[in-house]
């Protein structure tokens, strides 16, 4: 957006300070290896944490820790053999929750309980691994006992008016810690609010995503603006296993125009958006073998037309999903080449390749600059 902004597609308004002048919060970081090596670490919270947290609470003033991932632990593990929980109709590990005492399918709500010894081995010795919003809520109860303490996420909001009920509650002073996932990151205006705390920045930046550091900017610096929102500057708190890296500095100085410059060499030089259109085509099916065959057969027809443009095709990172296989074709067209032309020939050989029977069993879908 801001590239088209740039290229006069469309107007730019610069807001380049805060209402009334206000200082935006100062961001420190918290490095958790230097904190694990001194033994300052009370589970996953560093003591520099706790004790502004400590500060800020004994102020009268509020806190909001934000940590993008749902339900108690995401991994549970067998010590002996490693044996890790999985969804039935996904090929992903199932989150626990605690509440329900549930081991969850964030993709397909797929539900199971959880098992007191490993089906593998026989073994009782089963670790969960990280920790999500549940979790966070569960042990600071057990480190601030006199403090209220509330999360805001998908499980927490399910119900009718939750979401704006929370929020009330917190706006009013009634919630002296608020928890959540991105839903505490955008547009929130408290004023009491004076301390931040991003739990997980490395989970954000080291996603296998070329959009990974553009998501990670963007959250970290909308979820530190809402802190110090009235009379004096707030504080962030960024617990991070390397504070130096680019994206967390440049998150520390607010400086969007020099993360923005960075970035947008990395796109052009890699052929990514804004310069490149990206068009991803997936196969889907129940039969694996069928999905592989299809998806191959589609992408040596785009080659002739699209040349060293398609890349694939290739199993996305979670390679099933609702019990059905997936294959990824991309193809990187050059922003000059003319759309019609384009959408034509892909309709042409999309029309060509359901001619064949197999082919008609599988479904392909087309996301154009997929987010």
């Amino acid at each position: 957006t801001y590239y088209n902004a740039q290229q006069n597609k469309f107007g730019l308004i610069e807001l380049n300070e805060r209402y009334q002048g206000l200082k935006l919060p100062e961001v420190l970081c918290a490095a958790l290896k230097r904190e694990r090596k001194m033994k300052n670490m009370n589970s996953h919270f560093s003591n520099f944490l706790l004790e502004e947290i400590e500060q800020v609470l004994k102020k009268g003033e509020q806190v909001i820790l934000f940590q993008n991932r749902r339900g108690y632990t995401p991994l549970w593990s067998c010590e002996i053999c490693n044996w890790t929980p999985k969804c039935t109709n996904c090929d992903v590990s199932l989150t626990y929750h605690k509440l329900p005492n549930q081991l969850k399918c964030h993709y397909c709500s797929f539900t199971t309980n959880p098992v007191g010894s490993c089906p593998t081995c026989g073994s009782n010795r089963l670790n969960m691994i990280g920790f999500g919003t549940e979790k966070i809520e569960d042990e600071l109860g057990l480190l601030f006992k006199d403090n209220i303490i509330k999360r805001l996420d998908l499980d927490t909001t399910r119900a009718k008016n939750a979401y704006e009920e929370i929020l009330t509650d917190f706006d009013n002073g009634l919630i002296d810690i608020l928890i959540g996932t991105q839903m505490v990151t955008k547009g929130l205006d408290f004023n009491n609010v004076y301390l931040v705390g991003i739990l997980d920045a490395d989970m954000l930046l080291n996603r296998p995503d070329f959009r990974a550091y553009e998501r990670s900017y963007q959250l970290m610096s909308q979820v530190s603006g809402r802190a110090g929102r009235l009379e004096k500057q707030g504080k962030v708190i960024i617990q991070t296993g390397n504070p130096d890296h680019w994206v967390i500095q440049l998150v520390s100085e607010h400086d969007y125009k020099s993360f923005y410059n960075n970035e947008i060499i990395e796109r052009e030089n890699y052929h990514y958006p804004p310069f490149y259109k990206l068009i991803s085509l997936t196969v889907k099916h129940v039969n694996l073998n069928l999905v592989e065959i299809a998806a191959k057969n589609l992408a040596d027809m785009l080659r002739p037309t699209f040349k060293e443009r398609v890349i694939g095709p290739e199993f996305p990172i979670i390679q099933r999903i609702k019990n059905q296989y997936l294959k990824e074709i991309k193809l990187k067209i050059e922003r000059s080449a003319p759309e019609k032309q384009v959408k034509e020939k892909l309709k042409m050989i999309l029309d060509e390749f359901f001619v064949h029977v197999d082919h008609k069993k599988v479904k392909v879908v087309i996301d154009v600059d997929p987010l």
